[in-house]
């Protein structure tokens, strides 16, 4: 039975326990280890449920499905809960492992090649410019990481233009190249989202 556990307040102790099972079923909320509530079916949790707290705070939960993904959105008194899906904090996380996701693979695949000179990485145009964009990512995670919104909105547009010379390489040899347009879609939202999470923690602190 997957079990998620938060702190109401950044920093704090995870007190709250937020449980279900399989298709989203006996969808259980604990403070403290005392039952706050429960959501009785999968189309409940999707029109949200709120949750009232000891301290008269409100607690609400929604269930966020896409085609491609399922998540909770949880906030209290209208603010997501720390380490939440929502949480500006996870979102820019998030960004900036997926900037040095691409920068990993690139090093990685880039070496390999010209090391061991792997025909396939080869064939498929993996060299030293894998290396040397694998580098350039890896500063911009490094920067990303550092609240840096310039840095993300480069990182995007950089993947943006590969993936469309990409495209236009591919239907020039009679190809439709559905599997990187596909994997560049998975990569640059999470960026984007990174970039409003910045934007966000920006007008907290101000």
């Amino acid at each position: 039975m997957p079990t998620q556990k938060y702190a109401l307040e950044s920093g704090g102790p995870k007190r709250l326990d937020i449980s279900w099972k399989r298709g989203w079923r006996n969808f259980t909320v604990k403070l403290d280890g005392q039952v706050i509530g429960t959501a009785n079916s999968h189309k409940e949790l999707k029109a949200g449920r709120s949750f009232r707290l000891p301290d008269d705070s409100t607690l609400f939960i929604h269930l966020a499905q896409t085609p491609l993904s399922a998540g909770l959105h949880i906030v209290r008194n209208g603010l997501p809960l720390p380490g939440s899906a929502q949480d500006p904090e996870v979102k820019l996380s998030t960004a900036y492992g997926t900037i040095f996701l691409v920068a990993g693979l690139n090093i990685v695949l880039g070496s390999l090649s010209v090391l061991f000179r792997i025909e396939f990485l080869q064939m498929v145009g993996i060299n030293t410019i894998s290396i040397a964009f694998g580098l350039t990512f890896l500063v911009l995670g490094l920067c990303a990481k550092r609240k840096s919104r310039g840095a993300i909105i480069v990182a995007i547009a950089i993947l943006a233009i590969d993936g469309i010379l990409g495209v236009i390489l591919a239907i020039d040899q009679g190809r439709m190249p559905t599997g990187g347009i596909m994997a560049r879609i998975f990569l640059i939202l999470p960026m984007i989202q990174g970039v409003q999470a910045i934007d966000t923690l920006q007008l907290r602190s101000s």
